[in-house]
Order: structure tokens, then sequence, then C-alpha cells
């Protein structure tokens, strides 16, 4: 928590900061790497009442470039003892050093609340042990009892009611003879292991069954009625009663559960551990793997109040629940969930709070209720549009559009209504902080629907090749879908069919994007640099949206996405001359204005200058004079986010001088208050972010 002293304020606001005496939660300092052979720092925090014994845990870890090489093993310093460290690794760097790996390591007994620095090591790599998960299982034996009230659907079990009983460890036994279980983390201190069974219709069980050394089993449960393109699917309705060695763990008597929707509980038969992994973010950012947020300042602790009210009200962690999402996704934006990330990840990233980490979490949970997972039988993925091309999953997908619709349409009746223009990013970073599968396949569900949602049209998505950018979309859709596939294509383990499958669509936008840039810049001439898309008015185009395409064009930058700079240092033109062209007759403060009229109707083109951009902007009353009158919300923010991931990946003078006219602008939603409420638009160049010279300066 920090309070910036009053004698600094001055200081602080002339050097193109501010300070608040509000309390300020930012995250403890991590510990940093100051020796040969250590790579990075964490810190365990028990986050319960009640003191805990020691426990294996497990979590998602990012590395940098050449730190961890293919023959290096990783050990825990806590405190004064070495822990041996179990490194599953899922994505490399081209030169073969681990980028992602999922880690098992041993966190010491702790008092409520106490914390532990950790520094990871590298060592000599250790394949020895492995632990039996069969055998662990059977001492901790899980089954599942379901009371199928109505589904139209036939029971796949072989049972002949609808009361189906399923024993974890005869599914597990069956999987590992037919070989269709698949391994996800293996070694001497937790071996994880998937099995799938389909239960009934559309509506498959799916076990994420982990064996600890010592023999604590924790399962992550899920319930998945996502099975597309089959005769029979549809509404699942049941009951559900999980016991583990004979007693009741969960239970919940009714669940109406819409095709295309998944839902998870996790249990652990020693007790779910309370440990919060505290990770260095800023190392994250300096690898590209998160955006650059300002870590330096910290979040408003009214928001972590309010997380904290909303996770204990009821019902908020039942199965399906829509955990404070808006389930009418297209309706007015400006919400917390959407933007690069959603408030509620940026906050866990800025704060490492438990209490964050739990209220992100449960959002990723919600996107199992989302109906946007159509999970191909044949393949064992979501369904892609590598499998059927023309796959329309749109309600309008079918013969009458020349398309393949989904063999079931989605039902309305759940009342989520997702919408790429406002698609909350709720997946990616609970993955990367946890390593849970669950949340990998949230996150390839997301970006899978993304492509098959779309319309397969040649001026579209172009059937198989995946094209979400573009004249045919709108400009925010485009860019949270793109976003959707990096991400996946980023984090997807290597060699796996989704990994190549998203890998091959961001690299189809890019040629996209890199073959129309010569044709728009002629169109758009001395103001080139802006993505056409679809817009409801004529004639206009939202810069705010250009700003919400340019940080995912920017975050891909900076994970070392060659085209993804070129295509940058194009959009950048755009980006600054909205607040560098007043000697070309543009008014900066229309920089930030809700519309600028970029086509003039009377001439049937674009405007292509500067000058005419402004003329048309005020002939449509979009103009902001001398004030700020068509820029209340959080224009100024987008903008500033947009010109941060320029400078991240450019480094231009340009873009830093549009950031500081920005800054001191004074236009509305641009301050301290603003951003710390909701931070998901708080990105920030990357030495501001956090450089530890500047501690005690917030970075606008």
């Amino acid at each position: 928590m920090f309070r910036c002293p009053a004698t600094a304020t001055i200081a602080c606001l002339a050097s193109m900061h501010v300070c608040s005496a509000a309390p300020l939660v930012t995250a403890p300092p991590v510990p940093q790497p100051a020796h040969l052979g250590e790579l990075v720092g964490l810190i365990l925090q028990n986050a319960s009442t009640d003191r805990m014994d020691a426990k294996l845990i497990t979590f998602g870890q990012i590395f940098a470039p050449a730190q961890v090489l293919k023959n290096t093993g990783i050990a825990a310093r806590v405190g004064h003892i070495i822990e041996p460290v179990q490194a599953d690794v899922k994505s490399t760097y081209p030169d073969g050093s681990a980028r992602f790996a999922i880690l098992t390591m041993a966190s010491p007994p702790l008092a409520a609340h106490q914390t532990v620095p950790v520094m990871l090591e590298a060592t000599a790599k250790s394949t020895k042990g492995s632990v039996d998960i069969e055998r662990a299982l059977k001492m901790h034996d899980i089954e599942m009892t379901l009371n199928l009230i109505e589904t139209g659907n036939p029971i796949i079990t072989g049972q002949s009611t609808q009361h189906i009983t399923l024993d974890a460890a005869s599914l597990l036994a069956d999987a590992l003879e037919t070989h269709t279980a698949s391994t996800w983390l293996s070694g001497p201190l937790a071996q994880e292991t998937r099995v799938i069974h389909r239960i009934a219709g559309s509506l498959r069980l799916v076990l994420d069954i982990r064996a600890y050394a010592g023999g604590a089993i924790e399962a992550d449960i899920q319930f998945n009625n996502d099975i597309a393109m089959q005769p029979q699917g549809g509404l699942a309705h049941y009951g559900v009663t999980i016991t583990q060695s004979g007693h009741t763990v969960f239970s919940v008597a009714d669940i109406t559960q819409h095709q295309y929707q998944d839902w998870h509980t996790i249990i652990r038969s020693d007790g779910r551990s309370p440990v919060n992994v505290i990770h260095d973010v800023a190392a994250m950012e300096r690898v590209g793997a998160v955006p650059s947020y300002e870590l330096k300042c910290g979040v408003d602790a009214q928001a972590l109040n309010l997380e904290a009210r909303q996770i204990h009200s009821p019902g908020w962690d039942t199965p399906l629940s829509d955990s404070g999402l808006a389930k009418y996704e297209p309706m007015t934006g400006g919400r917390p969930e959407i933007g690069p990330t959603t408030s509620a990840n940026a906050i866990w990233l800025i704060t490492q709070s438990p209490t964050a980490a739990v209220y992100a979490i449960s959002q990723a949970d919600t996107a199992g209720a989302i109906p946007w997972h159509m999970f191909n039988l044949q393949t064992g993925n979501f369904l892609t549009t590598q499998d059927i091309p023309t796959i329309w999953t749109d309600g309008r997908g079918g013969p009458r559009s020349g398309t393949v619709g989904l063999t079931q349409q989605v039902d309305d009746a759940d009342g989520w209504r997702p919408n790429v223009a406002h698609e909350p990013d709720l997946a990616y970073i609970p993955f990367l902080m946890t390593g849970s599968r669950y949340y990998l396949d949230q996150l390839n569900a997301i970006a899978t629907w993304n492509e098959t949602s779309s319309w397969p049209a040649s001026a579209a998505r172009n059937e198989g090749q995946g094209i979400v950018v573009g004249t045919g979309n709108q400009v925010r859709g485009s860019a949270w879908e793109l976003r959707s596939l990096d991400e996946a294509a980023y984090i997807n383990p290597d060699h796996s069919p989704m990994k190549a499958y998203f890998s091959k669509m961001v690299a189809n936008n890019m040629s996209l994007l890199l073959t129309s840039i010569p044709g728009w810049t002629t169109a758009e001439g001395e103001a080139y640099g802006y993505i056409p898309g679809a817009y409801g008015n004529s004639g206009a185009m939202a810069p705010w949206q250009q700003d919400f395409f340019v940080t995912t064009v920017g975050f891909m930058a900076q994970q070392g996405n060659a085209d993804a700079k070129t295509i940058l240092n194009w959009l950048a033109h755009f980006t600054t001359g909205r607040f560098l062209s007043s000697d070309k007759g543009f008014n900066p403060h229309d920089g930030i204005s809700y519309n600028l009229g970029v086509y003039d109707p009377r001439l049937g083109r674009s405007a292509r200058s500067w000058k005419e951009i402004l003329a048309l902007t005020e002939a449509d009353g979009q103009a902001n004079g001398s004030g700020w009158l068509h820029s209340k919300g959080y224009y100024a923010q987008t903008a500033a986010a947009a010109l941060a991931s320029e400078y991240n990946a450019a480094h231009s003078k340009d873009l830093w001088k549009a950031l500081e006219w920005l800054r001191q602008s004074g236009a509305p939603d641009f301050d301290l208050n603003a951003l710390s409420d909701q931070p998901q638009y708080w990105i920030v160049p990357l030495e501001q972010a956090t450089n530890a010279s500047q501690a005690g300066a917030c970075s606008l």
C-alpha cells in the first residue's frame, strides 16, 4: 500500500507523474536475481486465516529467452532451504529455451497470512522418479453420481437408468489401457492425466487427475455440454454429487446446462491449497507475456474491497454463474471486462492480491458458461475452420446461407450473447498464472469461436483462411479477435494441433494486413495509418477502436512478431498524427474525439489530409474545439495505452512526444483516480512501468 507524501505532489506532477493521498495497493517487492544461476523470484503467501502445513503446489511460470535451456533443471531457494522443482515445459523460444512451464514444488509450513521469498535457480536437469497416479487415485478414489432430470439425449454409458455413477479410478484405468488418456504433467513431484468420458448426447465428463508425491490427489472435474456436430445434443438438466473416499465433497441438486456451456470444480484429498503465488509481473512484462501495466503506483483499495464483497455474495461460486460479467455482451461498452485484458486481470497483475486472484479466476471459470465451446469428437479439440472451412456457428449458419451450420444451434435461453466487439479476455492470464489446463481450454474455445462465428464468405473470413481483420469487421472486433488468436498461438504447447492452427490463423491475418497497407496508404493520404472497418456512423471512424487494435498489435510486436512490428510502424503514423498535426490543420483535442470524419460523401473518397478530417469532423458536430465535449469517457486512456504499446516496440521520439502531449492536455478521465479504479488501459512505456528509480511516482 502506497501513499504519496504531500511534499512530493508538485514534483510528481511536474515530472509527468501523478500522486494521490488515497490508499493504493501494490504487489510486495519480489526477490530479484543477483547471482549467477538465479532465474526469477516469487513469493509464497498463505492467503488463509489458519496455519498451513507443508504442501506441494503447482503454478505457471514465464521465463526470459535463454534462461532455462533444454538440459537445464530448476530448483527453488525457499528461505535458506533448496527445494526440488518439477518443470513441465509447455512452450519454448526459437532457441529451444523454456518460455512457459508449469512448476511443482513444496511450499513450507506457513502461519496465517505469512509470506516467504523464493528464488528459482538453474540446476542440473534431473528426470528421476515419477508418481504412480493409479495407486494414488485408488487410495483417494472419486465417484461422480448424476441424476439426469431431463434430457432428450440417449445415455452413452450403457447404464439403463437416469441415475449414473462414474468411478474415476475405473475411467482412468480404461483410458490408460486404450491409450486415450493424455498426460499434462509428468515427473517425480506430480503426475497429471486427462480422461474424457461421454455421458449423454452432447454432455461429456472431463477429468484432469493430478497425483502428488506423497499420495495426495487433486482432480479438476468438468461437466462439458459442448459436443458439436452430432445427431444428438441439447439441454442437460441434472443433479450431481461428488464423493472422495466415500465422503461427499460437492453436491448440487439441480443444474440446467445449455449446449456449448462448460463448468468445473476442483477437489483435493489433503485440502485445497491456500497458497497465493506472487509472481514477478515486471519480468513477465519485459518478455512481452503481459501488457506493460504501471506497477509502481497500485490499484485503489476500494476496487479490491468491491471484489471481496462480490466474492462473498450469494451464488458467486455456483456452476455457470456470471461472476459479475455482462451476459448480454453487445450492450454499451466501457465495461470493466472490456479492454486489452479485463479490469479483474489487470488488478491481479498489478496487486498480486489473493482477493484479486480469486476474482479473476472466478471470471475465467465463467468463461465456461458462455456458449462458445464447440467440441469436435473426431479431433479431440474445439471445432476449427480447418475441420470445416465453411462452418458458421452463428445462428444464420446453414444451407440457406451457403455455409455449414451447427447441428444444434445455440439456445438463446441461457441468457448469454457473446459478441466479438465486446469480447472479454478471460482465460489467458489465469492460465499463465496457474498452469491449469481448464483455462487453456477456455482460451482455445474462445479463439476457435472467434473464427467459426465469423462469416466465412471470401469478403470476410474467407473460409479456412480465418481472416478477422479488414473492412468487413468492426475494428474493435478485429482487435479482440486477433488478441485471442495471438494469445492462443503464443501460449499453447509446442507441437500441439492448436498451436499450429492458431499460428497459421495469426500468420494469415498478418499477411492480409501487410498486403492491404499500400492501398490503404494511398486512400488515406496524409493521415494514413488507420484500419478501415464497418462502423455505425457513415463516413466516420472511431479513433478509440483504432487504439484497441494498436494495443493488440503492439502486444504481438513485444512478443517478437516481426510482421506485427512492421504493421505497428504503419499504425503509429496515425496514432501520433492525431496529437502532433496542428501544423497541418488538425486540432489535437480531436485526437480523442468519439468520432472522426474520414470519408467525404460529396467527393466519394476518404479524406486525404488532416485538415480535411477536421473539416468533416466539425461538419458532423463531433469536434472538441478547445474543450473535451466529445471525449468524456476512457478515450484518453485508450489513446495513451496505444501510444505506449507502440513505443514499447518502436521507441519512436514522436510516440513519446504524442504521449507527453496527452499527459499534459487535461483530458477527462485520465488521472490516477480513474486509472487505479479500472486499470485495464493503464499501459505505459516499459521503462516507466517498472523502473525502481521512479518509486513513488505513478505514470499515466
